[in-house]
C-alpha cells in the first residue's frame, strides 16, 4: 500500500469514526427518518462538505465494514467501487488493501 493509500485509509477511518458520534448523538433526539448531516467519508482530508441523510440510510451504510458514505462524486474508482446512490449521497465499499484497513479500523467490531 503506498503512503497516499496510508493516509487516505486513514482519513476515511477518521471520518467514519466522527459519524459514528454524530449517530449517537442524533440517535438521542431525532427519529430514525429525520435527515441528520454527516461528514462525508471521502479520501481528501480537506473535504468539509456534510450528507443529509436518515439514521436508517446511515446504519444501512455500518451494515458492512467495507462501506463508506460519501458525497456523490466523491468516489474513488482506484480502490472502491459504487454500491448504491440516493439525493446528494453515495454509498462506496473498499476493495483491495483499502478494504483490509477499512475492516481493521471498523468501529462497530
Amino acid at each position: 500500500m503506498s503512503l497516499w493509500d496510508e493516509r487516505a485509509a486513514a482519513n476515511e477511518a477518521l471520518f467514519r469514526s466522527v459519524n459514528e458520534q454524530v449517530r449517537h448523538l442524533a440517535g438521542r433526539h431525532y427519529g430514525a427518518l429525520e435527515p441528520t448531516g454527516f461528514v462525508c467519508e471521502c479520501a481528501d482530508d480537506s473535504c468539509t462538505e456534510r450528507i443529509h441523510v436518515s439514521l436508517e440510510i446511515y446504519e444501512v451504510v455500518r451494515e458492512h465494514p467495507r462501506h463508506f458514505l460519501v458525497v456523490n462524486g466523491h468516489e474513488d474508482h482506484e480502490i472502491e467501487k459504487l454500491v448504491d446512490s440516493g439525493a446528494g449521497f453515495a454509498i462506496v465499499e473498499k476493495e483491495g488493501d483499502a478494504a483490509q484497513v477499512a475492516e481493521e479500523t471498523d468501529p462497530r467490531a
